[in-house]
């Protein structure tokens, strides 16, 4: 069973609330500065953020339904923005550090051109 975390908006407040299983204590912390630290950007949808430019939130939420709807860590998605499907590599374990100042436990998923996404 696949399990991600949601964030959830509201006044403010990042809570954390499991897809399948139940919620922990806490999810979020704050960020610590370190230089080689990759940065992602949450997309709008709460669930999946992307760290460069060659990738856009559309993908990156396309990636998150994939993973949670195909079996394996190989994931096919499609790019609204290309029009292709692309091959995706997803491992779980990854602490992303968001640009909102935010770590959260994620998958990391690489693959594409040079896509790389963080689902939670």
């Amino acid at each position: 069973m696949r399990t991600l975390w949601k964030a959830v908006k509201g006044a403010g407040v990042a809570l954390a609330a499991a897809a399948t299983i139940a919620i922990p204590a806490t999810v979020y912390t704050e960020a610590s500065a370190h230089a080689e630290t990759v940065l992602f950007a949450p997309c709008a949808d709460g669930h999946s953020g992307i760290a460069t430019n060659v990738t856009s939130c559309p993908f990156a939420e396309n990636v998150r339904i994939a993973y949670l709807t195909q079996p394996g860590p190989d994931v096919i998605a499609y790019s609204p923005v290309t029009g292709q499907a692309y091959d995706m590599l997803c491992s779980g374990g990854y602490v992303a550090h968001l640009t909102i100042g935010y770590t959260v436990p994620s998958v990391r998923c690489v693959g594409g051109n040079d896509a790389v996404v963080v689902l939670f």
